[in-house]
């Protein structure tokens, strides 16, 4: 696995220095599921970059750096990722995990408002955005992070733009699931597994569907993080869709 280094955090992703330094100097967590077997902090895999990615638009939206970096709030995300991994490992159910994470932050809570919201949100087996709702996408496949929102309730910063920050929260993970999910078709469908190309049809409509859906990351993104946003738009440009999905049909019918 390859090692990060702050600097390429902040070439590759527009990282703040002192927050990339601050995750790639970090030591690896005991007793975490999220980490086990892990020998760095952030390798480079989307579901360890994303911390820095993710505190660095924080940042972006308002929030305090020396809270994002300092030790409460580090380990609040670390305590968070470790119930998600009880989760992923099938040791969890949804109902219990988002308990876990309910009880973690309880004792801090900042932004009541949010807190209610991610409460009643995060209460229903498959999360899925409403209409009037700002939490949540149209395909519960891309919802399945969405436990980590709970740790924006304790940023205590009168200048932090929550509404910026959850748009750039699903702006970043719509990115990385997606990837996720187009890696993990194949054996998704095997094993009934979620995953947003079969929530969105695994048909032309469909493709149109998730590359929509990640033209408005872009948007999104270039509004908070321009180099970011030219990461995706990069990526998007290296995918073909419907070629993946007519190879998966044409496997099917095989």
């Amino acid at each position: 696995m390859i090692f990060l280094s702050k600097d390429d955090l902040k070439l590759a992703y527009g990282v703040d220095m002192l927050i990339g330094e601050t995750y790639v100097n970090r030591q690896v967590p005991q007793d975490n599921l999220y980490w086990k077997n892990r020998k760095i902090y952030v390798p480079s895999a989307p579901g360890y970059t994303f911390m820095p990615i993710f505190s660095d638009l924080l940042y972006r939206c308002g929030a305090d750096r020396q809270e994002l970096i300092g030790e409460d709030f580090l380990q609040l995300s670390e305590a968070i990722l470790h119930s998600a991994a009880l989760l992923e490992h099938k040791q969890l159910g949804w109902e219990a995990h988002t308990a876990e994470v309910v009880a973690l932050v309880a004792p801090s809570v900042v932004d009541g408002k949010l807190f209610e919201e991610l409460n009643a949100y995060a209460g229903k087996l498959h999360p899925i955005k409403t209409v009037s709702g700002r939490l949540g996408t149209a395909f519960p496949s891309l919802n399945r992070a969405d436990s980590y929102l709970f740790s924006l309730v304790v940023i205590n910063s009168s200048s932090f733009d929550v509404d910026k920050a959850i748009r750039a929260w699903y702006a970043l993970m719509t990115y990385f699931l997606i990837l996720d999910d187009l890696a993990d078709i194949r054996e998704d469908l095997l094993n009934g597994e979620e995953n947003v190309l079969i929530d969105a049809g695994l048909d032309e409509s469909g493709a149109e569907k998730v590359m929509g859906m990640i033209d408005e990351s872009i948007a999104t993104m270039n509004l908070v993080n321009p180099v970011m946003a030219n990461r995706i738009e990069h990526k998007k440009s290296l995918i073909n869709l419907h070629e993946i999905i007519r190879s998966i049909r044409h496997s099917a019918k095989g």
